[in-house]
């Protein structure tokens, strides 16, 4: 299981960047050096996982008063391609034949 939760923490770490750099005022709520750990309300196991290793690494952190916030995503939008245009071939295109 925590492959899956290790996969889905990348996630929401690619997706809370993405959300920082369009909602640049959300970081001013965060102290500097702060641990973010990731919550999801709609995965409460997930979200105990996240927290269980955001305190292991605090043993190991080189700064041991670290304040550490905790990010609740509590919506998130459908996952949706970005592909506007595909074509069906029955033989590979010439581009690739030559």
């Amino acid at each position: 299981m925590s492959e899956f939760y290790r996969a889905k923490l990348n996630e929401l770490l690619r997706e809370f960047t993405l959300y920082l750099m369009e909602h640049p005022e959300f970081s001013e709520h965060i102290p500097d050096n702060a641990q973010v750990v990731l919550l999801d309300r709609s995965d409460p196991e997930y979200s105990r996982w996240a927290i269980e290793l955001a305190q292991n690494a605090r043993y190991t952190d080189d700064m041991p008063n670290r304040p550490v916030v905790y990010i609740e995503v509590t919506e998130m939008a459908p996952v949706r391609s970005r592909l506007q245009s595909l074509c069906i071939h029955e033989r590979p295109p010439a581009y690739i034949t030559g």
